[in-house]
């Protein structure tokens, strides 16, 4: 994707902006996710976290609730320290209404908000991360 904006900025194509769809797994996040941000706001763009969601193998336990935080911390983490990245959108707020259960046969719990809307460790990681 980066050298298919750096040819069409180079054909004169006006980019303003690359969004990224983040449907993650727990404990698969890129050791470079904050590094790739970087480059495309190196070339004068805006990026964007636009489908930030975390699956899981079902059922949950302590460990992957645990990791599911970390892993929410650094996507937002990396958002907050690239000078560029305007803006992160969460695929959707609770996992009552998620769309990773039907997509993904034996996966869920990918949000910050369980079915009883009530907080998870991830909406802790979320915020350390924005503090």
């Amino acid at each position: 994707m980066l050298n298919l904006v750096k040819q069409l900025q180079s054909e004169g194509v006006p980019i303003d902006g690359v969004g990224f769809q983040c449907h993650f797994i727990v404990g698969e996040i890129p050791g470079t996710f904050q590094q790739t941000l970087e480059q495309f706001t190196a070339l004068g763009l805006e990026v964007a976290i636009t489908e930030l969601d975390i699956r899981m193998t079902l059922p949950a336990t302590a460990a992957s609730l645990a990791q599911q935080q970390k892993d929410y911390q650094t996507v937002v983490q990396a958002c907050m320290n690239v000078k560029g990245c305007v803006g992160i959108t969460l695929w959707d707020f609770t996992d009552k209404y998620s769309w990773v259960p039907s997509t993904f046969s034996g996966q869920g719990e990918a949000c910050p908000w369980d079915q009883n809307l009530q907080k998870k460790p991830a909406y802790s990681g979320i915020t350390t991360a924005l503090a």
